[in-house]
């Protein structure tokens, strides 16, 4: 079975509350992957403790520390990781992802930094369509429009300080909002290479807005529930899985596997 697979198999459980074989098929799947990320062990920490298994929770959070996971604010607020907050090792752990936090945002504007983890924030659970979009649109509203000041005044300066606007901007609702997190991200990007997110980004910015213009999407990242099931928007035949891997977009096979494992998840 490959990563992806053990990956989608490992989120349904989740889903059930099967928590132990939740953490069973993605602790499977991040050996499998070489490429496994602080992301892929942060989860499996999530299911051990909800699972009841303190001792490999807390080794799995260690693990994802030592590969840099950052997302401080997520984990302290995280619910999956309620039974893990009386033990010693807690804070030990939220002092650490504070540090990959700090030396990785170095230099980095903090008010931008903000605004983009409560974007993130506000799309955090298994199911995105039961969130209340009335709320979080007028929210998105008002952080753009915060993102913007900053930008005219000319407060990003690192290329993660322009990828945190690119992401406010892509949860926009106007072409010219999923346009401007195109240039955002492309400038990111170009600032640092290696910030593949940005390259992600880059790709379904564009995709967002042509999306929006009714025109056939070019790399596979834009989903769209029609009649109560999620389906992947029509894509540019034209474009092939090579140009995707130079945006960070997986294949796009593992984009239509994704809708399947979608539409699975129980509402």
């Amino acid at each position: 079975m490959n990563v992806k697979a053990l990956q989608a198999q490992g989120m349904a459980a989740y889903d059930q509350k099967q928590y132990v074989e939740c953490a069973r098929m993605l602790s499977e799947a991040d050996r499998a992957d070489p490429a496994a990320d602080s992301n892929s062990a942060y989860s499996i920490a999530c299911c051990q403790a909800l699972a009841g298994d303190k001792e490999a929770a807390f080794a799995a959070l260690r693990l994802a520390n030592e590969r840099g996971f950052k997302d401080s604010a997520h984990l302290e607020r995280d619910t999956d990781l309620t039974a893990l907050h009386s033990d010693t090792r807690w804070a030990e752990a939220v002092a650490q992802t504070k540090a990959n936090k700090a030396a990785t945002l170095k230099g980095a504007n903090e008010e931008l930094l903000g605004i983009y983890e409560a974007d993130q924030g506000d799309r955090m659970g298994p199911d995105v369509t039961k969130l209340d979009w009335k709320v979080v649109s007028a929210r998105d509203e008002a952080r753009r429009a915060r993102v913007k000041q900053i930008l005219d005044g000319g407060g990003a300066k690192v290329a993660l300080d322009y990828f945190h606007a690119a992401m406010v901007f892509q949860h926009g609702k106007e072409v010219a909002d999923f346009q401007r997190s195109h240039s955002l991200a492309v400038k990111a990007s170009e600032l640092d290479p290696a910030l593949k997110q940005a390259r992600w980004l880059a790709a379904a910015s564009k995709d967002r807005e042509l999306m929006n213009l009714g025109k056939p999407q070019l790399y596979g990242t834009q989903f769209r529930v029609v009649e109560g099931k999620w389906e992947l928007y029509t894509v540019d035949p034209s474009i092939t899985d090579e140009e995707r891997a130079k945006w960070n977009v997986p294949p796009l096979g593992d984009a239509r596997k994704k809708v399947e494992t979608m539409n699975a998840r129980p509402r």
